[in-house]
């Protein structure tokens, strides 16, 4: 089973996946300043989240480091998945917002 690696730069593309296949998100986050990711299939029969984890890059107390999302690929189809990255209180528009669609063949 492979493992295809994005990040905000793939925002709008088509990714194609195989049933077994891991999708991993690598998402820079500072959570210090209350933005954080979130992360939606929009459904989770054919795309869904195994792991969420944060990971500090380094820097001490208060530096950045990078939200690492796995979503797993249970069947064929095809979905999209909605990133946003905002604070969980703020109401509104997210600070930043992409989507990526999965083709799982």
């Amino acid at each position: 089973m492979a493992e295809t690696v994005i990040s905000e730069a793939d925002g709008g593309r088509t990714i194609p996946l195989r049933v077994g296949d891991t999708l991993r998100a690598e998402l820079s986050e500072n959570p210090t300043t209350g933005f954080r990711w979130s992360v939606t299939p929009s459904d989770t029969q054919l795309l869904a989240i195994e792991d969420d984890t944060y990971q500090p890059t380094g820097g001490g107390i208060g530096g950045a480091g990078r939200r690492v999302v796995r979503l797993k690929a249970k069947d064929s189809g095809t979905t999209s998945v909605s990133f946003a990255l905002a604070r969980a209180w703020a109401q509104g528009t997210p600070h930043t917002h992409f989507l990526i669609t999965a083709t799982i063949t």
